[in-house]
């Protein structure tokens, strides 16, 4: 069993943004001793951008086709890659380093990230990533880093969501997305079941988590405003579990923890335990890799 632990220290390819930092925070805090503790063979593999900042999108598109090709690398060698982003645009990079044409997306998150550049108000690039990946928008720029093929809206989950702008939830009501919202700490439908509809579409999935889908009380060091009600860290848990045991988990993402705005770390302590549990659930597989297929 092996598991790569990817650093891309970049806001929206910006090294210079506050977010930049929490990937080494991290690792600088034992990230990689979860792993390696439970038996399970443990890299960290450094993403760069490689080129002068000149906007974010460029500075984007550059850093996620390393990453892309980091994915790659590090999954054709039989590893899982565990992705620690300053940024949700890194799910871009990660999905077009495998071929997921047959992949469900289960997106943990307080907001939707489907805008499209037509769509949106503030021409925030990250709030477009859920967008991108299942072919609303940036086709060509995500075709620049590799595999571009859009997840299915059907098969694709929202979890946690409860910060849309009126645009947003208009598209995603429209939409084939599966949304479970969040309000007041809890959720507003059936967690597990909506995951086993899920299930019984597609067996692989990627699982990408933002940490500001956790209440702010538990986790402030986040890139947006916090937003309250949000996930408690057992709720997440839970989640994490229950997606494992149900899909062949081809990647997973945590994005957004930003030190700098962190209370007595006490976002970084909740980051951890989701990595303790992605290697809690690694090490119950026993000698099946995630990369062999689901249980």
């Amino acid at each position: 069993m092996r598991v790569a632990l990817i650093q891309v220290p970049y806001m929206i390819g910006d090294d210079r943004h506050s977010a930049s930092q929490g990937p080494q925070r991290y690792l600088q805090a034992g990230a990689g001793e979860l792993f390696t503790v439970k038996g399970i063979a443990t890299s960290v593999e450094l993403v760069e951008r490689g080129a002068p900042f000149r906007d974010s999108t460029s500075a984007s598109l550059a850093v996620n086709k390393n990453l892309s090709a980091t994915v790659q690398r590090v999954t054709n060698g039989g590893a899982f890659p565990v992705v620690l982003a300053g940024s949700c645009d890194a799910s871009l990079g990660i999905l077009a380093g495998f071929d997921h044409s047959r992949c469900g997306v289960i997106w943990v998150d307080a907001h939707g990230d489907f805008n499209t550049p037509e769509s949106t108000v503030s021409g925030f690039f990250a709030g477009m990533s859920l967008a991108a990946v299942t072919g609303h928008c940036y086709r060509n720029y995500w075709g620049q880093m590799g595999n571009n093929t859009p997840v299915s809206e059907a098969q694709t989950l929202l979890l946690g969501a409860r910060d849309l702008d009126a645009a947003e939830r208009r598209r995603l009501e429209s939409s084939a997305i599966r949304m479970v919202r969040w309000e007041e700490g809890r959720s507003q439908a059936d967690v597990n079941a909506t995951l086993e509809a899920l299930a019984n579409r597609v067996q692989e999935a990627y699982l990408h988590i933002d940490m500001d889908a956790m209440d702010p009380e538990i986790a402030p060091g986040i890139v947006d405003h916090p937003v309250p009600g949000g996930l408690s860290l057992p709720q997440v848990e839970e989640i994490i579990r229950a997606v494992c045991s149900r899909f062949r988990v081809r990647a997973a993402c945590l994005a957004t923890y930003t030190p700098e705005r962190d209370i007595g770390d006490k976002t970084l302590q909740v980051g951890l335990r989701i990595l303790e549990t992605l290697a809690e659930c690694f090490q119950q597989r026993g000698s099946l890799n995630w990369i062999e297929g689901p249980l």
